[in-house]
């Protein structure tokens, strides 16, 4: 079962796609080609690779967050939020909606700051191992790192308003965002693209 409303369009997730698996590439083809004369001579010029990196390594975290989104937002009847603390994440959506145990949730850790989109999953699905229907009941906190091509995953499960486990893993570029859910949570994460589909959760 998906939310079909909060599927995604092929413009938003064919750009996220791009930017997510092609910045880094990009850059290292944009600083060899206008230093190409330069490194004729043995110049370099490790400044300006190390600026187009940081813009390329900034980017591939910031989409493949995004690209999370895709695939999470689809699996949650209720909005997803931004955060930039971790007070405004115990504040959440997901928290109010299910009546979920903040104080057990400070006790699991909550990241503190940094941007950070928060999700609550409740959904029945597939299991990745087995196949057999499972419950998927998370709260779940995606941050990008941005100083890295990579994105933090906090998952926070859930069962009658009681956190009982809390998991944290990367999800690093190259390594596909759906997949990377898909192995880590045992659930058949995918996208649902469609025409004039919404652009993800709600900030």
């Amino acid at each position: 079962m998906v939310y079909y409303e909060h599927a995604t369009n092929p413009i938003v997730f064919g750009t996220l796609l791009s930017v997510y698996y092609f910045a880094v590439i990009v850059a290292l083809i944009a600083w060899f080609w206008s230093s190409y004369q330069y490194i004729r001579k043995g110049k370099y010029r490790l400044k300006r690779l190390a600026g187009f990196l940081l813009i390329a390594i900034f980017l591939t975290s910031l989409s493949g967050a995004r690209l999370l989104d895709k695939y999470l937002y689809l699996h949650s009847p209720v909005n997803s939020d931004f955060c930039m603390t971790s007070s405004c994440v115990l504040s959440s959506t997901g928290i109010k909606t299910y009546n979920l145990n903040t104080t057990e949730l400070e006790k699991l850790g909550v990241p503190s700051v940094g941007p950070m989109w928060v999700y609550a999953l409740y959904d029945v699905g597939p299991s990745y191992r087995l196949g057999v229907q499972k419950l998927l009941r998370a709260l779940v906190v995606v941050r990008p790192l941005l100083v890295v091509p990579a994105v933090e995953v906090y998952v926070y499960t859930f069962q009658n308003g009681h956190f009982i486990e809390k998991q944290k893993f990367y999800v690093f570029w190259p390594k596909s965002p759906g997949t990377v859910l898909t192995e880590k949570l045992d659930f058949e994460f995918t996208v649902l693209i469609v025409r004039g589909g919404g652009g993800g959760g709600g900030a």
